[in-house]
């Protein structure tokens, strides 16, 4: 179920859906989505700030961040006192990051960036449910993030428990909790990987990376309109643990 990705944004692959009205959306596996009350604008909103970076731009500023990261050439940048003091009363972040909990999938350090560069959204198995969305959103529409970035990563152990317990091999230690409903989310990844495939936890990292990328466009109007007018871009990729490198799941980060 490839998602690709045009200057316009994110294109669905057939097996991702079929088609998709310009006006509606099919429901999100296990949630609705209720018309959200209104709300005011937070207060580290910048209304009168500039439109954020371009969406290729903004991408491109990954790409080079996370080259630097992996060649280990980091510049920490934006991380000092005096980037502080001037993010304290409001944030401007390019880029929304959604990532994987893992301890060793922190963002602004694989991409380089400093305090108020990235939105960051983590739950284990970067999973798309209706407070991830929702805190997506808020990024886009009230920070002015142009970006949006599904990252999963190598040997995902949210990913591999969840192929487990399609095997039918849960841990009895997960019994009582709330564990499941991430496996619930990410189930749909496990059942896509083809039969041949070598290492199917590989090959569901990135299928469920690819889902919550379509996830995040099917389900979130405004997101859509974005993307559809060229101004948000929403890509899927993943984090090599060994050697530090973040890729595309189907092509969207240029070499």
């Amino acid at each position: 179920m490839p998602i690709q990705l045009s200057r316009r944004g994110v294109i669905l692959g057939a097996g991702v859906m079929a088609a998709l009205p310009a006006a509606a959306a099919p429901a999100r596996r296990g949630a609705a989505h209720p018309a959200p009350a209104a709300a005011a604008p937070l207060a580290d909103a910048h209304p009168a700030e500039p439109p954020g970076l371009d969406p290729e731009a903004a991408m491109q500023r990954l790409v080079d961040g996370n080259a630097r990261y992996a060649a280990g050439v980091a510049t920490h940048a934006n991380a000092d006192s005096a980037r502080r003091t001037t993010v304290a009363t409001g944030q401007r972040p390019f880029a929304t990051i959604l990532a994987c909990a893992d301890s060793r999938v922190a963002p602004e350090i694989i991409f380089d960036q400093g305090l108020g560069d990235l939105f960051v959204v983590r739950v284990a198995g970067n999973v798309v449910d209706d407070a991830v969305l929702a805190s997506i959103e808020y990024s886009v529409i009230h920070l002015g993030s142009t970006l949006i970035m599904a990252l999963g990563h190598e040997r995902c152990g949210a990913v591999k428990a969840t192929v487990d317990a399609l095997a039918g091999h849960g841990d009895d230690a997960d019994r009582g909790t709330k564990i499941g409903a991430l496996a619930a989310l990410i189930a749909p990844a496990v059942k896509a990987v083809p039969t041949a495939a070598t290492d199917k936890v590989d090959a569901a990292v990135s299928l469920n990376a690819a889902n919550a990328a379509a996830e995040i466009f099917i389900q979130s109007p405004p997101m859509r309109q974005r993307v559809m007018a060229g101004e948000l871009k929403i890509v899927a990729a993943r984090y090599d643990l060994d050697d530090g490198r973040v890729t595309p799941t189907k092509g969207q980060m240029p070499a």
